[in-house]
């Protein structure tokens, strides 16, 4: 369901702007937002990509325009409670290249769709996992559940790779060092954006983390909610349910 928040957007500092915000209201930009059902929370069904730190460096790097894929709610099923919502997106110009072979399928074909995940978790264009929590949760409790989802994802790809288990982990480590937090508040937020290089950008409740450049991580990460064994297959099949739309503009 589509539905419309609105972003103050500041005045300029001057002595007339000052003038003016004590006589009129902000002008307002509308945001065009999509609703994961269960959690109720809305999401910006467009925005823009965190720019990697190497990439904010050079002169006239800019910030790419990505579309909400879709939305999906992780549950705590022994208790069916809700845990946090989660959505994907993904850069327009990847969106309209790289998953054209899917225009005019519907979602729920596209949900059953190998092919589709598979191009998916290919490292190519930008996309940006986002969840927001919708209840107070031990931080400790989420690290660990991210480290026994990837850990596992990240040494598979690393079989031939020399070293001991400590060294194939190293930037997993780093990664688990981003949440010395004790809790996830409801309502906190958590964002990676994967660019094709491999570089993970991490935002935890508005704060940003280093980069990782870690193309294992990355896809890792992601792999998670879209591979081939994520850890919801209804929210997996959630997070492509705007893509027939998005094919068909």
């Amino acid at each position: 369901m589509l539905l419309t928040a609105t972003l103050l957007l500041p005045l300029t500092a001057s002595p007339s702007a000052a003038v003016l915000s004590r006589s009129a209201p902000a002008p307002i930009q509308e945001v065009e937002t999509a609703e994961e059902g269960e959690s109720e929370h809305l999401y910006p069904v467009t925005i823009k990509s965190t720019l990697s730190e190497e990439a904010a460096k050079k002169e006239g790097a800019k910030s790419q325009d990505l579309a909400l894929l879709g939305l999906a709610i992780r549950e705590k099923t022994i208790f069916n409670v809700n845990v946090y919502s989660y959505v994907v997106y993904a850069d327009t110009a990847f969106i309209e290249k790289d998953l054209a072979d899917w225009k005019g399928k519907s979602a729920k074909a596209l949900g059953k769709d190998a092919a589709l995940y598979t191009k998916l978790l290919q490292p190519n264009g930008t996309k940006e996992l986002r969840m927001r929590f919708c209840r107070d949760v031990d931080a400790e409790d989420i690290v660990e559940a991210f480290e026994d989802s990837l850990e596992p994802r990240i040494l598979s790809r690393r079989k031939a790779m020399q070293g001991t288990k400590a060294d194939k982990l190293k930037d997993l480590t780093t990664f688990r060092g981003f949440f010395s937090l004790d809790e996830l508040k409801e309502g906190n937020e958590l964002h990676f954006t994967w660019h094709a290089d491999g570089t993970l950008c991490t935002v935890v409740n508005g704060e940003r983390k280093p980069d990782v450049k870690s193309q294992d991580l990355a896809w890792a990460m992601f792999d998670v909610y879209l591979g081939d064994d994520p850890i919801s297959k209804a929210g997996k099949k959630d997070l492509v349910s705007r893509l027939p739309g998005l094919l068909a503009d």
